[in-house]
């Protein structure tokens, strides 16, 4: 339970409870299960507090310093966390439902089983957090940095990724299914066995990417570049590859028949025992491929 003198100190005002937090910066604050529902809180320092289990629900938290504060299973449904800094912070399974995180900076934070559903992570850094098995549905985080942050296992359907930074980013076994990530970097991104069913990556940067295992039933990669990537093993069922980059690329072994491959580049990629038959590949580059054991679009199988 909070410490009822703690409490006190913080409902008396943020100025004041900032001026407190600088005249006693060694003081151990307890906040754990406080009421902190719609309190005004802009500012405030709280930086590593423990505010485990807290009820957040509609509190106001813009630019406030939460810096390596424990926030475990807190909820903030509807909170308005924008501009805050919670880098290091630990959120895990914590309820974020709805809230409001743009441009927050949430760099080595622990979000792990977080319920982050409708919220709006857009220009937030995430940079090497750990968000395994979180749920992100319908998240707007255009323009978020992700690099080097673990997703592994969790949920982004219909998530808003549009120019945003996963480089390096691990989403092994992740559902992206109908998210829209244009223009965005996830070179050298780990997307092992994951679901990208109905994904919009036009333009989309993913040299070096690990695809292999991963569901790309329905994805749209025009003009993306997969200089490198590692395509053995996904399933590639209506996906469009037209004007991609897809140099050194390997897709050894794969079913790439009816496929459009128009104006691609697959120079030095590796297609032995490929499937192409029936794909499209008008204007596409083939020079230094490799195609033994392949089966072109008429048909035949190449040396």
């Amino acid at each position: 339970m909070a410490n009822e003198a703690d409490l006190t100190q913080l409902r008396a005002g943020v100025e004041s409870w900032n001026q407190w937090r600088e005249a006693n910066p060694e003081a151990t604050i307890d906040l754990t299960g406080a009421n902190l529902g719609d309190l005004d809180l802009t500012g405030t320092n709280l930086q590593g507090v423990d505010l485990t289990r807290v009820n957040g629900i509609g509190v106001i938290f813009t630019k406030a310093h939460l810096q390596g504060a424990n926030l475990t299973r807190a909820d903030l449904s509807g909170a308005d966390i924008n501009q805050a800094n919670l880098s290091g912070a630990n959120l895990t399974s914590a309820n974020l439902l709805g809230a409001d995180l743009a441009k927050t900076d949430l760099s080595a934070a622990l979000l792990e089983g977080a319920n982050l559903n409708r919220s709006d992570l857009s220009s937030a850094n995430l940079s090497r957090a750990n968000l395994t098995k979180a749920s992100l549905i319908g998240v707007e985080m255009n323009r978020a940095n992700l690099s080097g942050a673990t997703l592994a296992k969790a949920n982004l359907k219909r998530v808003e990724l549009q120019r945003a930074d996963l480089t390096g980013t691990d989403l092994s076994g992740a559902t992206l299914t109908d998210a829209r990530m244009l223009n965005a970097n996830l070179k050298g991104t780990n997307l092992q066995g994951a679901d990208l069913t109905g994904v919009r990556l036009n333009r989309a940067t993913l040299t070096d990417a690990n695809l292999s295992d991963s569901k790309l039933k329905d994805t749209n990669l025009l003009g993306a570049d997969l200089t490198g990537a590692n395509l053995t093993g996904a399933l590639l069922i209506g996906t469009n590859f037209s004007g991609a980059d897809l140099t050194q690329a390997n897709l050894a072994g794969q079913d790439l028949s009816g496929l459009n491959l128009a104006g691609s580049n697959l120079s030095q990629a590796n297609l032995a025992g490929a499937n192409l038959q029936d794909a499209n590949l008008e204007d596409a580059i083939l020079e230094g491929a490799n195609l033994s054991q392949a089966t072109l679009p008429d048909g035949t199988v190449h040396d």
